[in-house]
């Protein structure tokens, strides 16, 4: 599976006037942890294992200067989850959700709707935040299927589950 950041606007045209820059923060990420484009990175879907390759355009570090790095961190995760969701079911943005819905994003299909919940990690242990994901996610009012998705930098690793 190749995910390629820097096609994220064309993956999900609403992102168009997003304020902010996912791809090129989602580069931030993986570049602060060290890695170079493109990256493997180990994916973990429900307890099925694969592998992917995720790449992007390469960023001036310089930039981590002016970002804080939380922002860096949580929005690169969501650059790389939405490109996951979109290479791996056709996802495709259709806008980002309150915070009162427990979930980042709602997301489309030909087979319906999707609560997307993203979180991320500059080192640690995503597996536990996954849990925490999956039980936030599960609280989401909508009508939608649901996924949470944790992106760990350090190692890079895809991590997604359904309630």
């Amino acid at each position: 599976m190749r995910l390629p950041l820097q096609d994220l606007w064309s993956m999900h045209p609403k992102l168009l006037g997003h304020p902010t820059d996912l791809p090129r923060l989602g580069a931030l990420a993986l570049q602060r942890a060290g890695h170079a484009s493109p990256v493997q990175a180990g994916v973990n879907h429900g307890g099925r294992a694969s592998t992917a390759e995720v790449e992007w355009l390469a960023q001036d570090l310089a930039l981590l200067e002016t970002h804080d790095g939380n922002r860096v961190t949580e929005d690169g995760a969501e650059a790389v989850a939405l490109a996951y969701a979109n290479v791996w079911a056709g996802w495709v943005v259709k806008r980002r959700l309150q915070r009162s819905l427990r979930a980042d994003w709602l997301l489309q299909n030909e087979e319906g709707w999707l609560a997307l919940e993203v979180s991320g990690t500059a080192e640690g242990d995503p597996v536990a935040r996954l849990k925490e994901k999956r039980q936030q996610v599960a609280l989401c009012p909508l009508s939608a299927q649901r996924l949470a998705l944790v992106i760990a930098f350090d190692r890079p690793s895809i991590l997604a589950d359904s309630p």
